[in-house]
């Protein structure tokens, strides 16, 4: 008897469910000008803080520059660059150029690597600072935020032929566990002096 009843429940059909066609308007309304508010305060905000943050960036970029290379000024540089190098500038001091400054991007093993390099007139490196990345703490972070592994590059140049890894005769001794993060900033280095090299055979 129960499963006649069973059976005959299953047959009956389900009620349909109705909305308004008004309220559904109404909700659909409320929603978007939500949505519009809060696009509108984020833009905003945006236009607030957008100078500021980008003061702080050129102050950053500045301060980067100015540890590798220290000069009066840095001149931005029209030329045709790599991908991987994103700016060029000829730091001058009284009046004459002493070398070049190179912002470039690499990979790490977490994402991009952006550093700025140093590039005397004789070739050399003369100093490399990390702008921006998001390596691994204590392990590539060892690599990146350590200026003491970072300056092991200071004088290497491309007479040897391009700087590598914990190998080779123009080697970069790298931090152990972090090659990824060692070969990242290699090649920033590498990319720059490659930037800086044409340049130079010019000024000669």
């Amino acid at each position: 008897m129960s499963n006649e009843k069973a059976s005959a429940a299953a047959k009956q059909p389900r009620p349909s469910i109705s909305m308004d066609p008004r309220y559904i308007g109404r909700i659909t309304g409320v929603l978007l000008g939500i949505c519009l508010v809060v696009a509108l305060l984020l833009g905003v905000v945006n236009q607030i803080t957008k100078p500021q943050i980008d003061a702080i960036q050129a102050e950053k970029i500045r301060a980067a520059m100015a540890q590798v290379l220290p000069a009066d000024e840095y001149v931005p540089w029209e030329a045709d660059l790599p991908n991987s190098v994103t700016g060029l500038y000829l730091a001058n001091s009284n009046g004459s150029g002493i070398g070049w400054i190179v912002e470039t991007t690499a990979t790490g093993s977490q994402g991009p690597i952006t550093m700025m390099v140093g590039v005397g007139l004789d070739g050399g490196v003369t100093g490399v600072s990390i702008v921006s990345h998001s390596e691994t703490p204590n392990i590539g972070t060892k690599v990146v935020n350590d200026q003491s592994v970072l300056d092991r590059f200071i004088g290497m140049s491309h007479a040897g032929g391009e700087i590598t890894v914990n190998s080779g005769s123009n080697r970069f001794d790298g931090i152990s566990g972090a090659t990824v993060s060692s070969r990242g900033v290699t090649a920033g280095v590498n990319a720059a002096l490659d930037a800086v090299a044409g340049l130079l055979v010019k000024e000669g």
